[in-house]
């Protein structure tokens, strides 16, 4: 009996192990898009600070990763700018529970950045630097 019920816990973990993976943005898989629906995971809350920085000078990206499930799961996240990939990681996310990720850029060139993560999109500007 105890084996029964072993082998049974190993197949569920396994179909929810495997319905996180496929529902996470995985690189290299492709999906369908999802509605909030399908998957347990909902990303929101972009914040770029500051909005206007110097050149070299640091701007915090954040942005939270919301667990709509009952089981704890991870959860890819790409972050690009201007279209080009800066930076992946994933997030841990417990059930139902928020998960605030964090991502640090800096760049030298005056201008417009625009940054992208997950289907939410934002901006910074690097300033240009004046005769002082």
């Amino acid at each position: 009996m105890w084996a029964r019920a072993f082998r049974l816990l190993g197949i569920v973990l396994v179909s929810v192990f495997l319905g996180y993976l496929i529902g996470s943005n995985v690189p290299g898989v492709q999906t369908a898009p999802m509605s909030s629906a399908q998957s347990p995971f909902l990303v929101s809350n972009l914040t770029i600070q500051p909005a206007e920085v110097r050149p070299t000078e640091p701007v915090t990206i954040t942005i939270s990763v919301v667990n709509t499930h009952d089981t704890w799961g991870i959860y890819s996240l790409v972050l690009k700018i201007n279209g080009i990939k800066e930076a992946e990681t994933q997030a841990n996310v417990a059930a139902r529970t928020i998960e605030d990720v964090t991502f640090r850029v800096a760049r030298e060139k005056p201008g417009r950045y625009s940054v992208f993560i997950n289907g939410l999109s934002g901006s910074f500007t690097v300033a240009r630097l004046g005769k002082e």
